[in-house]
């Protein structure tokens, strides 16, 4: 029988990956609309109240 700890390893490898990309993804479409603020001004507490309701 052949050991299955490369294929485990491949799994979780290919999860982090797909994990990290929609991570990325989320970032550049929340703040192409606003909602997360890369700036600090006044809106920028608004924005990360409006963003944290909406996982809320």
């Amino acid at each position: 029988m052949t050991s299955r700890l490369p294929l485990l390893l491949s799994l979780a490898s290919l999860g982090i990956l797909f994990l990290s990309i929609i991570f990325v993804f989320l970032l550049v479409i929340g703040s192409y609309f606003g909602i997360v603020p890369f700036t600090e001004n006044h809106e920028s507490t608004e924005s990360l109240a409006r963003a944290l309701a909406l996982v809320a």
